[in-house]
């Protein structure tokens, strides 16, 4: 009654995906968790086993599953998963494979192709930049809650904004204890000037209640003593903080050797072709901390940002002006399309 990668027709459509054909010529379609009867062996006449269903999800006949083999309408069936069922809500291991092998290489894939300069570039262009920029005032915070909402608050604000908006939330709420549960529409209003007023509220009172409910009280000081890995990873499961926003709280009010890559660091380091120049801001990180040497990570970060705003801009960089014209290949084309 079933044709090859058909299912049941006519009056037998009640039984929806159930008993369907497999064509030996075709591809399967998923194993799901819904019911073993789903698929009919493609050349005899019976359904296929969980070991066939297995091969299908790309399981190796060496895995082994435990438990009762079929769906069952047992109440046991609420308790363990039974074998089917452990191969419907599996992820197909040559998928999970796939996927595992690109995350990797997104986050710890730190080779660099031969045509970039790696530490001695960066070296160079950190000796350069700091005789150029002997300020490195960014208004930074020490204490890590303020320089927490500090940061929160830089997202796309220019350095006039951020100062503005951040004195005028500090001078309302003289400690950041007074803001967990304070009005929304309030906060909203004070840091409306600097944009993303919605998301921003939401994310700073969501880490200042997170900060309370893990600590007791609005401090950080706690991780002072954590290692580096705990303190980052605790950062990050805040509200709104991402690897950059991490990083600056680790760097800025923790003194922790971080890098932390923002558009201005991302885009000098393009421009130098410090890294590939398809990199992108989520792979920059695991790059940058490859080849920026030991004890200047957070330096060559402060340096990028200056010279980002001051030089190296966006949209019109200065390059006839720029210290690093020499050492930086997008100059030249730079420089030739402005003529």
């Amino acid at each position: 009654m079933v044709r090859d990668g058909q299912e049941l027709q006519g009056a037998h459509k009640v039984f929806g995906a159930a008993y369907r054909l497999l064509d030996p010529n075709g591809q399967s379609p998923t194993v799901t968790r819904s019911g073993f009867r789903d698929f009919i062996h493609p050349s005899e006449d019976r359904l296929c086993t969980v070991r066939e269903l297995a091969r299908l999800q790309t399981f190796p006949d060496s895995y082994e599953f435990k438990g009762r083999r079929c769906d069952t309408y047992a109440k046991s069936r609420y308790v363990t998963q039974t074998q089917h069922e452990q191969i419907g809500n599996a992820v197909p291991p040559l998928l999970a494979r796939a996927l595992a092998t690109s995350i990797r290489r997104q986050l710890f894939d730190r080779r660099l192709p031969r045509s970039t300069g790696g530490t001695a570039a960066i070296e160079e262009v950190i000796d350069t930049l700091n005789e150029h920029y002997p300020d490195d005032n960014l208004g930074n915070k020490e204490n890590p809650v303020d320089e927490l909402i500090y940061i929160l608050i830089s997202r796309r604000a220019t350095p006039l904004q951020l100062t503005s908006v951040y004195t005028a939330l500090r001078r309302r709420f003289r400690r950041w204890s007074d803001i967990h549960g304070a009005d929304r529409l309030e906060v909203a209003r004070i840091l409306q000037p600097a944009g993303l007023a919605t998301q921003r509220t939401r994310d700073i009172l969501g880490c200042i209640a997170a900060i309370r409910q893990d600590f007791g009280d609005v401090s950080l000081a706690r991780l002072r003593k954590w290692s580096d890995s705990r303190a980052y990873h605790y950062l990050r499961t805040l509200p709104g903080v991402n690897d950059k926003v991490a990083k600056c709280v680790m760097g800025y009010s923790l003194h922790r050797d971080v890098l932390p890559v923002d558009s201005h660091t991302l885009r000098v380091s393009l421009r130098l072709s410090l890294i590939p120049s398809d990199t992108s801001a989520f792979r920059a990180p695991a790059l940058l901390d490859a080849v920026v040497p030991n004890g200047r990570r957070l330096r060559f970060h402060v340096l990028c940002v200056l010279h980002g705003r001051a030089t190296c801009k966006t949209r019109r960089p200065d390059c006839a002006n720029c210290p690093l014209q020499s050492q930086c290949p997008s100059a030249v084309a730079t420089s030739s399309r402005q003529a």
